[in-house]
């Protein structure tokens, strides 16, 4: 799926069931996050945020259909001052669930309302990387990241185009200075079929070995 979302995880959810199900999610761990939301009073997962919390795990766990409709019910309610981070996280969902023409479109209307450029931009590149459109998403990523060099998401996408051309030494640098910038996800190191080659040659032998990962995701 690529590095699809790593991005803030910017709102916190509110009240006590839900602190633990952050927690979890940004370990990384999506499955003990979503199964932790599942036991959280039904007020909690009832609520605006609760919902919210709920629909991001789903587009980590690569589930953006499932995503996408919790999401759209959610725009309908949504404040105005919200709609731009409702529009950003559905374009996610689009994107997961592979609807590839929708999800540029609702990434560019949350532009539109105010979400940040550089997040839009690394996504739209996200879509098109993932749409097949390579060379335009290089393009895309290599802006974003002149514009904003802290941006781990872009960088493990460049990395993991640089891998699959089978540029490995480049694609280990790239992971490791995502590594250094908050992409700390061992467990997506160690299962991603773009970097079998850069694993295969051990040149990522301590970062997937890591217990934990750190993945503050969107």
């Amino acid at each position: 799926m690529g590095a699809l979302c790593i991005l803030l995880f910017a709102m916190p959810a509110h009240g006590q069931g839900l602190w633990l199900t952050e927690h979890f999610a940004n370990q990384c761990d999506y499955e003990l996050a979503l199964s932790s939301w599942s036991m959280a009073p039904a007020d909690q997962q009832a609520s605006f945020d609760g919902r919210l919390l709920r629909a991001r795990i789903l587009i980590q766990l690569d589930l953006g259909a499932n995503a996408v409709s919790e999401l759209s019910t959610l725009r309908a309610e949504a404040p105005e001052k919200r709609i731009a981070e409702i529009l950003l996280a559905l374009g996610l969902a689009q994107s997961s669930a592979r609807v590839f023409q929708a999800a540029e479109a609702t990434l560019r209307a949350a532009r539109e309302k105010g979400a940040d450029r550089e997040l839009v931009d690394a996504a739209i590149a996200e879509v098109w990387l993932s749409s097949g459109r390579k060379i335009e998403a290089e393009a895309l990523l290599r802006q974003v990241l002149r514009r904003a060099p802290d941006l781990a998401g872009p960088m493990i996408n460049l990395a993991m185009i640089r891998a699959v051309e089978g540029n490995v030494t480049e694609a280990a640098a790239l992971i490791r200075m995502a590594w250094q910038l908050g992409y700390r996800n061992p467990k997506e190191l160690r299962k991603a079929p773009e970097f079998e080659r850069v694993r295969a040659l051990g040149l990522l032998n301590d970062l997937i070995t890591e217990p934990l990962g750190r993945c503050h995701i969107f």
